[in-house]
C-alpha cells in the first residue's frame, strides 16, 4: 500500500511541478492566485487523492505468502524456489488472474507514465518556445533551456523503458507476441534492470528539481553566507568578551549559590 501511494504520488507531483512552471513562465502576470490555488487545493485532489484510490486493489488482493511452499503463484506462473521467505503481493482470483493483472499493469502504465509524461512533456515544450522567443539575457536563457530539456530527458530516460518492458511482457501473456524461452527471460531481465533505473529517478527529483535551480542554488549560498558569517561574528566576539563572560558567569554561580 505505501509502495503504491509512493510510486503514483511521486510521479503525479512532478505532474504538478511542470505544469506550476508552466504557470509561472508562460502566464506569469494573472497566475499567481491559480497557482496558489495549485498548491493548496488542487494537488490534493490531483495526486494524493488518486493516490489513495489506486490502493484500494492492494487492500482488497495483497496477501503474504511463504515462498518455501511447494509452489505459489508469483506473476501469474508456477514456481519452484528453495529459499523460505515471506512475500506480499497481489493474489487474484484463479479463474480471472490474468485479467486483472493485464488491466492493472495497463492502469500502471497509464496512470504512472502516459497521463503525467504527456503533462510534462507539453508544458516544458511550451515553456522552452516562451523561453527561445523571451527577451531575457543569453545566457539566463541558456541555464534555464538546459535545465528545461535535462528534466524531460531525465523522465523518459528512466521510465520508458521500464514500461516497455512491463507492457512487451503483458503482450506475451496475451499471446499477441509469440513466447519463447529466450524472450521471456530477455524481458524479465530487462524489467529487473529498468525498473531500478526507474525507481532511481525518485533520488535524482532533489538534485534535478532544486539543486538546478538558479534562485534554490542561491538562496543556498546566501544562508550558509549568513551562517558563516555570524558563525565568524560570534566567534571573535567571544575571544573579545572571554574574561569578562567568565567573570560573569563566575559571580552569577556565586549568587545563586
Amino acid at each position: 500500500m505505501i509502495y503504491t501511494v509512493n510510486l503514483y504520488s511521486s510521479v503525479l507531483i512532478l505532474a504538478f511541478i511542470s505544469l506550476d512552471r508552466y504557470l509561472a513562465v508562460v502566464r506569469a502576470t494573472n497566475s499567481q492566485a491559480m497557482r496558489k490555488r495549485l498548491a493548496s487545493k488542487v494537488i490534493y485532489l490531483g495526486v494524493w487523492l488518486p493516490a489513495a484510490v489506486l490502493t484500494v486493489p492492494d487492500l482488497v488482493f495483497a496477501r503474504a505468502q511463504n515462498t518455501g511452499s511447494s509452489n505459489f503463484l508469483f506473476m501469474d506462473q508456477s514456481m519452484e524456489t528453495g529459499d523460505s521467505r515471506t512475500i506480499c503481493q497481489r493474489i487474484y482470483p484463479q479463474e480471472s488472474s490474468l485479467i486483472w493483472t493485464v488491466v492493472f499493469r495497463f492502469q500502471h502504465i497509464l496512470v504512472g507514465f502516459i497521463l503525467p509524461g504527456l503533462v510534462i512533456l507539453i508544458c516544458y515544450c511550451i515553456i522552452i518556445t516562451k523561453l527561445s522567443q523571451g527577451a531575457k539575457p543569453q545566457a539566463l536563457k541558456k541555464k534555464a533551456l538546459k535545465t528545461t530539456v535535462i528534466l524531460i530527458v531525465c523522465f523518459f530516460s528512466c521510465w520508458l523503458p521500464y514500461c516497455v518492458g512491463i507492457f512487451l511482457d503483458t503482450l506475451i501473456m496475451l499471446n499477441v507476441i509469440s513466447s519463447s524461452c529466450e524472450l521471456q527471460q530477455a524481458v524479465e531481465t530487462w524489467i529487473s534492470v529498468t525498473e531500478a533505473l526507474a525507481y532511481f529517478h525518485c533520488c535524482l527529483n532533489p538534485i534535478l528539481y532544486a539543486f538546478l535551480g538558479v534562485k534554490f542554488k542561491k538562496s543556498a549560498r546566501n544562508a550558509l553566507t549568513v551562517t558563516s558569517r555570524s558563525s565568524q561574528k560570534a566567534t571573535l566576539m567571544t575571544k573579545k568578551r572571554g574574561p569578562s563572560v567568565s567573570t560573569e558567569s563566575e559571580s552569577s554561580s556565586v549568587l545563586s549559590s
